[in-house]
């Protein structure tokens, strides 16, 4: 069977007959027909896990290069009822009703987290010796259940978490054999917030790092890369060196076990790889060091063929570090980078750089093509990683399995033990790397760093950070706090405004990408003093210049466009009960139950409460039902308009522009055409190559 990813028609049609027989077995107890049903099948069609398999491989199913957790666990339980009930969930998890939404379907990451969280509550349900999950159907068991969370001392989020697992069970009872039904009698968030650990109640943002801090590790990983990318090629041919030595080795060990030679041995055993380390035709330390001709080369590297694959690792990680440090992708589509992400494009006499990638926020169940703005020294990060895995692309590519080919595009990757596939750098090696940059780089906390530490991080939970930021020793450094520095000094230095960082970072409403730039403004302004009366004086203009606006468009005969726009010049029939009066209208400013925000194209009537859900730009807001244009505001429009239309033209110099990308801009000039219009404005009308069609 294959799980709910982006399936198409036909794959749900053959999935539902599976589904249909997995809860009739369920119900008669018919195990041993149940524990036949294929739940996981690779691209060949081979099955490679059934549904009474004690582990569930997902691995042809995941992102190899973004995705740790690959395999379902039920190996927890020994009472078969409940772990037929549990994998039962599972399995209809994956095929019939992963999610609460109607036609949606659920990312493998969510199944797996998921079901970690229900193995959670079935080892209680199997300790009180209980055969279903519908036990907590009782108030009297539930509440001995939420005093076994009590007792866990675990943060209130995560019990939130494993009340919201069991929420999911009960929202689907109705197209499930197992009906749940909770007594719950708060919200879930709440619920967590009384069985949490007092201590852990509060879910932390990640750090932003103190500036003095984040200079010099960033500072130590671009030294690493100026170094090393001048011989980046020497580095290369070292590894691939190494590895076709192996490999001779290795054949020659082989050939000697087929042809019967040696009957004492085989690729099993314990001394098969004592007897190809022998074969090699040179020894690992002497490959080394004939590549070291030079004093420069011989500072650069070690006299250890160990340590040198340390070295390599190591100059990975600050490339990693540099990719994320200059453009505030999550981890996720760092590690969807590939050689040719780096990209140049010329517009006015101005260069910009990006790196092309995937998300898949905004879709996912399949990534996304995208592109972040990023800094020059990044093409030196994507070219010097690129070539230090040129040679492990190559064995990936060459490989007959399908994950490993799909594993070939990733420039991050490892090959420790040559006798197995190159892997994708992540883990505990990962962050041990991160802890030696950090101390190289000596970038040990002061307490002028620590102050800072707290005005640059306002969302902080008082003992989870004072037990990671100790003044005196190395900062503790995760790859996140790249998100969320690049955010922070973005603000703090006024180069990215809050619908940037929103653009930049691919979020879905505006307040997320505030919440991730929240400590910019504060260290911004620490050492500003505020002139109160000044600041009393700009407010009471800022209302004055609101209402006389306000007033302006109530009372006049200027032509207003946008959907609110509309519903004022309708609403100016009735100016004499509602808004005549000036000071009526400077009431209600100043009450604050009307505002307005301005924008380079409308006006938005709601104020900055507008959350500006899945809009990219302030020019897609034009059929929201809070804008207003006026006249000077559609000579903007008409400067849109024109500004687009060169920018197209210079852009298919350079490439041809998909139909995708074609219609970003033809959203925005049919806008501009419309109030153009509306206002009479005269233009050009631009027609495209391709025909658009508006729906």
């Amino acid at each position: 069977m294959k799980p709910l990813l982006a399936a198409p028609e036909q794959v749900i049609k053959e999935n539902a007959v599976f589904v249909e027989l997995a809860i009739q077995y369920f119900e008669n107890k018919d195990w041993d027909n149940l524990n036949k049903i294929p739940v996981m099948i690779d691209q060949n069609g081979k099955t490679i896990s059934c549904f009474g398999d004690n582990t569930w491989d997902l691995t042809h199913y995941v992102d190899a290069k973004i995705v740790s957790k690959k395999r379902a666990s039920f190996t927890h339980l020994t009472t078969i009822s409940l772990l037929q009930e549990q994998k039962l969930l599972a399995f209809l998890a994956l095929f019939a009703v992963g999610t609460l939404r109607q036609g949606a379907v659920i990312k493998t990451t969510t199944f797996l987290e998921r079901n970690i969280n229900l193995t959670q509550v079935y080892k209680y349900i199997e300790s009180i010796k209980a055969d279903s999950i519908c036990v907590l159907n009782h108030p009297i068991q539930f509440s001995r259940f939420c005093e076994y969370l009590k007792s866990l001392q675990m943060s209130g989020p995560y019990i939130s978490k494993l009340i919201v697992a069991l929420n999911w069970i009960q929202a689907v009872r109705n197209q499930i054999p197992i009906k749940l039904s909770l007594p719950l009698t708060t919200s879930i968030t709440e619920l967590g917030r009384q069985l949490g650990c007092p201590t852990k109640l509060e879910s932390e943002q990640f750090y932003a790092i103190p500036s003095r801090l984040m200079q010099l590790i960033y500072s130590k990983a671009i030294e690493y890369i100026d170094n090393y990318y001048p011989i980046r090629h020497m580095l290369l041919d070292i590894h691939t060196e190494e590895q076709e030595n192996y490999e001779i080795g290795k054949n020659i060990v082989d050939k000697k076990i087929k042809n019967g030679q040696w009957r004492w041995l085989n690729s099993t055993s314990p001394n098969y790889r004592v007897e190809v380390c022998n074969a090699k035709p040179q020894k690992s330390m002497n490959v080394l060091l004939s590549y070291i001709s030079d004093t420069n080369t011989e500072k650069l590297l070690p006299n250890n063929i160990k340590k040198f694959y340390w070295l390599y690792s190591h100059i990975l990680t600050c490339c990693f570090i540099i990719c994320g440090a200059f453009s505030g992708m999550r981890r996720s589509e760092l590690y969807s980078l590939h050689p040719d992400s780096f990209k140049k494009l010329k517009l006015k006499e101005q260069t910009f750089y990006s790196l092309q990638s995937y998300h898949s926020k905004m879709t996912p169940a399949v990534p996304e093509k995208a592109e972040w703005l990023t800094s020059p020294i990044v093409e030196k990060a994507i070219e010097l990683a690129s070539c230090l895995t040129q040679n492990m692309r190559i064995q990936l590519m060459l490989s007959d399995d399908r994950v490993e080919n799909e594993r070939a595009s990733s420039i991050w990757l490892v090959q420790q033990n040559k006798s197995k596939k190159p892997n994708i750098l992540t883990g505990p090696p990962f962050a041990r790397h991160h802890k030696q940059l950090v101390e190289e780089a000596g970038a040990i906390v002061n307490e002028q760093d620590y102050e800072e530490f707290k005005l640059l991080n306002p969302n902080l939970n008082i003992h989870a950070y004072k037990q990671k930021i100790v003044i005196g020793k190395p900062w503790a450094f995760t790859t996140h706090q790249l998100r969320r520095t690049f955010a922070v000094f973005g603000k703090r230095y006024n180069l990215l405004s809050d619908v940037a960082i929103k653009q930049q970072y691919k979020h879905l409403y505006l307040p997320m990408a505030q919440w991730y730039s929240e400590g910019g403004v504060a260290a911004k302004i620490k050492h500003v003093k505020v002139d109160s009366e000044l600041n009393n004086l700009l407010q009471e203009v800022d209302r004055e210049v609101t209402t006389q606006l306000l007033h302006q468009w109530y009372n006049s005969d200027d032509k207003l466009y946008g959907k609110k726009g509309i519903d004022v010049v309708k609403d100016r029939e009735n100016t004499a009960v509602k808004y005549s009066s000036w000071d009526a209208l400077y009431a209600q400013v100043s009450a604050g139950r009307i505002s307005i925000a301005g924008t380079l194209h409308s006006y938005c009537m709601a104020g900055y409460e507008c959350r500006m859900e899945k809009v990219v730009s302030p020019t897609n807001c034009f059929n929201c039902e809070n804008v207003v244009i006026d006249e000077k505001k559609a000579q903007a429009w008409q400067k849109r308009h024109q500004w687009i239309v060169e920018t197209i033209t210079e852009m298919e110099q350079h490439t041809k522009l998909s139909q995708s990308q074609l219609s970003h801009f033809i959203t925005q000039l049919r806008a501009a055409e419309k109030v153009m219009d509306y206002f009479e404005i005269s233009y050009t009308p631009y027609k495209p190559e391709i025909e658009i069609r508006q729906l």
